[in-house]
């Protein structure tokens, strides 16, 4: 169903759920009353090398497409999603990246967040917008872990036209050509979180190894890195999640398939410690009661603590949830997934990548 509704932009045409075929048709059908008004950006992006992410800009006589974020619902896993499909999308289609100063600010208490190759600020957002000169077509798209291929086709997003993302999208996917800039650039932690759960593994260095390491935390792929580096132990991230926060996910992974998961990392590498970040403290002790090695992130760390503490280590092992799913991703190494853990994706693969293993 597309409805048309009245904003301060010249028109607005609304996606839901997938119904989105129609997209050239809308971008060719309002093409024609458009005055041609861009910024273009001036040079290719390496996404290897950081410093050929700063593109020159210029102005001329075209409009800018933009993709644009104003809200991002649900916990900090959907989040993630929602930012990166941005960022993506936005990258693919050379058009400018709106993300509001809200969510900005939520996402910078805690990381890096660096999104210059393609990030406007909130002044030439409203100087694009309101210029009455230059006509724009707002395109909403609200979709539930959907991947939409369609969008990865040359000019759907087109110039002229402001797409914005809302709903939940948790499909990799629409993003995954950029995993060096998310992991490395954008979803790193501060200076202040690096220092705050860094102690958590110079702590068991001392308790385990009798040994305090002098770790640089200047950085958080520096501090991942001297980790890796260590050569004491191999680092395992294991996110477990008991209570979903959807109401049409009441599921739990086992114990047999934690346990077996342990078991795999153990009989892989000599040397194993796993940190464990759960919604489910009690369980997790229990369960791991007879385990060595086994660390439960502490009750001080928040949500965004727990993921950074994961995303230090070198492999995981997850449950479900977008959460754990981040957490995977961020560490960027061997994962052990759930296969039956349900998922709000009608097609798994559009969720969890290849390199996902199963134990």
């Amino acid at each position: 169903m597309v409805l048309l509704l009245k904003t301060k932009f010249s028109s607005t045409i609304y996606y839901r759920l997938g119904i989105l075929s129609i997209i050239a048709i809308a971008i060719a059908v309002t093409t024609h009353i458009q005055k041609p008004n861009i910024f273009i950006y001036s040079s290719l992006i390496n996404s290897k090398n950081q410093s050929n992410l700063t593109q020159s800009i210029r102005r001329t006589s075209n409009t800018a497409c933009i993709v644009y974020l104003e809200q991002i619902g649900g916990r900090l896993g959907n989040k993630l999603f929602m930012v990166a499909s941005a960022y993506g999308l936005a990258r693919l289609h050379s058009c400018h990246l709106y993300v509001t100063p809200a969510i900005i600010n939520e996402m910078k208490l805690v990381f890096i967040f660096d999104l210059s190759p393609v990030l406007i600020s909130t002044s030439m957002f409203n100087s694009i917008i309101n210029d009455i000169s230059k006509q724009m077509t707002k395109i909403i798209v609200d979709i539930q872990c959907k991947y939409i291929p369609e969008l990865t086709r040359p000019n759907v997003i087109s110039l002229g036209h402001i797409f914005e993302l809302r709903g939940y999208w948790q499909s990799y996917l629409h993003f995954h050509k950029h995993s060096y800039e998310l992991q490395n650039h954008i979803f790193v932690a501060r200076q202040p979180v690096i220092e705050k759960v860094s102690k958590l593994f110079i702590n068991i260095y001392e308790q385990q190894f009798n040994f305090r390491p002098q770790f640089s935390l200047d950085n958080h792929q520096l501090f991942k890195k001297q980790l890796a580096e260590s050569k004491r132990t191999t680092w395992i991230g294991i996110h477990i999640q008991r209570r979903s926060h959807f109401f049409c996910v009441k599921y739990a992974s086992s114990d047999e398939y934690l346990l077996s998961a342990i078991e795999y990392y153990r009989n892989l590498y000599s040397n194993v410690s796993f940190i464990v970040a759960s919604d489910d403290r009690r369980y997790c002790r229990n369960l791991f009661r007879n385990q060595a090695n086994v660390f439960l992130t502490p009750k001080s760390f928040s949500e965004a603590d727990d993921l950074i503490a994961l995303s230090f280590c070198q492999h995981s092992i997850v449950t479900g949830g977008t959460f754990g799913w981040w957490a995977a991703y961020l560490a960027d190494g061997l994962v052990i997934h759930d296969k039956v853990y349900p998922s709000l994706c009608k097609q798994h693969e559009h969720y969890y990548p290849p390199w996902f293993l199963i134990p």
